[in-house]
Parts: C-alpha cells; sequence; structure tokens
C-alpha cells in the first residue's frame, strides 16, 4: 500500500484491464481492442465449450473467439456507414467484453436520423444469418457434430441472439435508441429522452434481476449489462434537463436561456420538423376529400342555378318545373346557412 492507501499491484492489473490495444485500420476506420476482452472472453467459452474435450474445446474457443468479435465488428461498421450516409464520421471503435462501441464524431440531428443509425447495427446480423443458416440447414446430420458444424451453429445462434438483445427497447441499446426517437417525432425530444431513459431504468432492473436467477458465470454478463444499461439511463436523463437532444430547440429558443423548455412538450419543438402521425394523416385525406366534394357540389349547383335563372327570364317563376324550383329552394337553403 502506499501513502494514499492503493496497493500498487491492484493499480497495475486495472489499468491493464482498461487499457486497449490497435487492431489496424478497415475501411478509415482504428480498431482498437481492450486487454479485458482478450483475456475474459477466452475464460468463459472455455468454460462453456469444456465438455466438448480438450482439443475441440480450445479449437472451437480460439474460433469462436475470432468470429464473435468479427461480428461485433461488422455491427458497429454498419452503425458507421450509415451515419456516413447522413455526414457523421466516426474515426475509432473499441471493442471490449461486453460488445464494441463506435465513437461518432456527432451525434445525430434528427430523430429519423437516429432510428436509421441505430437499426443498421441489427440489420447487419440479418446479412450474417442469410449466409451461414443455409449453410447449418444443407449440413448432413454427421457434420453438424464436427468442430466446423458446431461453428456454424453458434454464429447462427450468436447473431439471433445479438440482434434480438440489440433490439430491447433499453436505453443505451440500438432498441433503446430507436424507442428514444420515434417517442421524440411526437414530442420534444428532451422529454422523450426522459420516458426512454426510464424505460432503459427498468429494464437494466430487469436484467440484473434475471442474472440471479443463473448460477453459471453468464450471469455476471448480465448483472454487468444491466447495471451498465441503468447507470447509463441515469446520466442520459441528467443531460436532457440541461443539453438539447438533436440541437432541434436551440433554432428558435437558445436552450441556456430557457433550461426548462423540454417540460412544455412539443409546444417549442420546431414545428416544421414534426411529421403528422398516420392517423392524423388519415384524418387530414379525409378532411381534404369531403371540402373537395362540398366544392365540387357547390360548383354544380351554382351551374344549375345559372340555367333555372335563364329559364326565369324566357317563361317567369310560374312556369319552372318542380325539379327547377327544387334548385332554387336549395340555393336559397346554402345562402341563408352561409349568412
Amino acid at each position: 500500500m502506499d501513502g494514499y492507501g492503493y496497493n500498487p499491484t491492484l493499480v497495475r492489473i486495472w489499468r491493464a484491464l482498461t487499457s486497449s490495444f490497435s487492431l489496424g485500420t478497415w475501411f478509415g476506420v482504428h480498431v482498437r481492442m481492450f486487454w479485458a476482452a482478450l483475456l475474459l472472453v477466452p475464460l468463459v467459452m472455455l468454460g462453456r465449450f469444456s465438455a466438448l474435450g480438450g482439443g475441440m474445446g480450445l479449437l472451437l474457443t480460439a474460433i469462436y473467439f475470432v468470429s464473435l468479435f468479427l461480428i461485433i465488428w461488422t455491427h458497429e461498421m454498419g452503425h458507421i456507414a450509415c451515419g456516413w450516409r447522413f455526414g457523421i464520421r466516426t474515426d475509432v471503435i473499441t471493442l471490449g467484453p461486453l460488445g464494441g462501441l463506435a465513437h461518432m464524431n456527432s451525434a445525430a440531428s434528427s430523430p429519423r436520423e437516429e432510428v436509421w443509425i441505430s437499426l443498421a447495427g441489427p440489420a447487419v446480423h440479418l446479412v450474417w444469418l442469410a449466409i451461414f443458416q443455409p449453410i447449418e440447414w444443407l449440413l448432413p446430420l454427421e457434420a453438424q457434430l464436427t468442430w466446423y458444424g458446431w461453428t456454424v451453429w453458434l454464429l447462427n445462434v450468436t447473431n439471433l441472439t445479438l440482434m434480438i438483445f440489440n433490439l430491447l427497447p433499453i436505453f443505451p441499446l440500438d432498441g433503446g435508441r430507436v424507442l428514444r426517437a420515434l417517442l421524440a417525432m411526437r414530442v420534444h425530444p428532451n422529454r422523450a429522452t426522459l420516458w426512454a431513459a426510464n424505460v432503459g431504468i427498468i429494464g437494466g432492473g430487469v436484467l440484473v434481476v434475471l442474472s440471479f436467477t443463473r448460477p453459471d458465470l453468464q450471469s455476471s454478463v448480465g448483472l454487468v449489462i444491466g447495471v451498465m444499461c441503468i447507470l447509463r439511463s441515469l446520466d442520459e436523463k441528467r443531460m436532457a434537463k440541461h443539453v438539447a437532444v438533436y440541437d432541434q430547440a436551440i433554432r428558435r429558443d437558445p436552450w441556456e436561456q430557457d433550461p426548462d423548455a423540454w417540460k412544455r412538450g412539443a409546444a417549442d419543438y420546431n414545428a416544421e420538423e414534426q411529421r403528422p402521425g398516420w392517423l392524423a394523416r388519415r384524418r387530414q385525406a379525409r378532411a381534404e376529400r369531403r371540402a373537395s366534394a362540398a366544392a365540387e357540389a357547390a360548383r354544380d349547383l351554382d351551374r344549375k342555378v345559372d340555367e333555372v335563372l335563364a329559364r326565369v327570364s324566357e317563361v317567369g317563376v310560374s312556369g319552372l318545373s318542380a325539379q327547377e324550383k327544387a334548385v332554387l329552394k336549395q340555393a336559397s337553403e346554402r345562402h341563408r346557412g352561409a349568412g
């Protein structure tokens, strides 16, 4: 222990686990991996594959380790490629024991951008499934018990699991970000962030509780992820009270001068950025059709009145037919109604 009560050995171990090393630059994005991922993930995998025997367990551990982080890297590249579409650069990806993180240089500037960017990562798993699922179906039964049969099966399960898990509406997972963006299309984005963060806190709590129902080592992964979701959601709630999400509110009312603008909901949100929902659009279309039909009926009535007035000049009112008199009566009623 030093003079401040720190154990130098523990400090060095902590620094080693929280430090990262370079895996190179791919497609213009530098990739780094935490030492913790390199050390801890293989240990978890060895425990999982130990029942298959020493040689098979080691081989599957090595193959699955590389494949897992290749999948995670492509997931993050999905986010990054979609970000390029909206002019958002990303210089670094960090791979850790709980997944990856694309360090985007800026956030999405609108809810629609965030929806597309968030969904781009899980969509990559559909591509992987489209490749490996047919291979698994075509493998003969005896091949499914070999190392490559196990690998294909594991890749399918991993991609399906990661896709479903990331789509859970728990902030800061991709599904939680999509939830926040969809809410932000209807209410002020900071209010939407508070709602999504509350869902994230509840979801993180559920993950923590579920982790205690499993006795194996993998339960600790669920525990850590649940705690992380709770902490990130709490951070997001704090930020939402002081920083304008998507920077939209600053356009009309500087956030620094009105930090409580989010409490008023959508009233101060940039109206031209809002798009009415499906039901509102349907009602609007129906009202437009009714207005168009009423205008057409009024034009038709005016035309008939002109014809009847021309007949009056020829035969007088007494010479009009019952149908022509009904037209004049209808026009009179419309005039009184308009008055």
